[in-house]
């Protein structure tokens, strides 16, 4: 028997959350995204305010249980998504931000995330793929339900086979960046 230390090295985390909103709140949000609402600011309008107030204290709830320090959290922009049967959302990620999310008022295709190891795809020998060999990984779009992750992650919506609508955003973090006196430190 080989004695084998296994260490987690630079893990990615994706946080799930039922957010637990009223279904005479969801309906309005729906209707709102359906009939065409358009723009980046829900986050402002009232239909969309207890989404809103959910997301900044979750995202305060994950950023301090990861340990970091932070003045306040903000939401810099929320919108909606509606994908028609068939249509795809292609990869991207959300630049100028510290997390982002989606929450699901209708499901369709999964939301699909890659791994962010630039060489991680390059020399892959076959496996049966799980949460530490995969190159990419999958959560199902579950109404109710809110994911948060790093801005930066990669992440895209395949070919979906119903109407699928979610709420999207970003969140920045105001406070000290950096280590004081590095010439690498900023305060936003």
């Amino acid at each position: 028997m080989v004695d084998v230390k296994t260490y987690k090295c630079f893990p990615t985390s994706i946080h799930e959350v039922k957010m637990n909103i009223s279904t005479f709140d969801q309906k309005n949000m729906l209707i709102y995204v359906k009939n065409g609402g358009k723009g980046d600011d829900f986050h402002t309008m009232s239909y969309f305010r207890p989404l809103a107030e959910k997301i900044i204290e979750t995202s305060k709830t994950i950023l301090t249980n990861s340990g970091y320090e932070f003045e306040d959290v903000e939401i810099t922009n929320m919108w909606g998504n509606l994908l028609s049967e068939g249509n795809s959302h292609p990869p991207h990620t959300h630049s100028n931000n510290v997390l982002s999310g989606v929450y699901y008022l209708q499901s369709g295709a999964p939301i699909q995330f890659f791994d962010p190891r630039p060489s991680a795809t390059i020399f892959k020998p076959r496996n049966t793929p799980d949460w530490d060999n995969s190159s990419m990984l999958q959560f199902n779009s579950v109404v109710d339900t809110a994911l948060f992750f790093p801005s930066w992650l990669m992440h895209w919506v395949p070919p979906t086979p119903n109407e699928r609508i979610s709420i999207a955003w970003n969140i920045l973090v105001r406070g000290h960046y950096g280590e004081p006196r590095t010439l690498q430190n900023a305060y936003i």
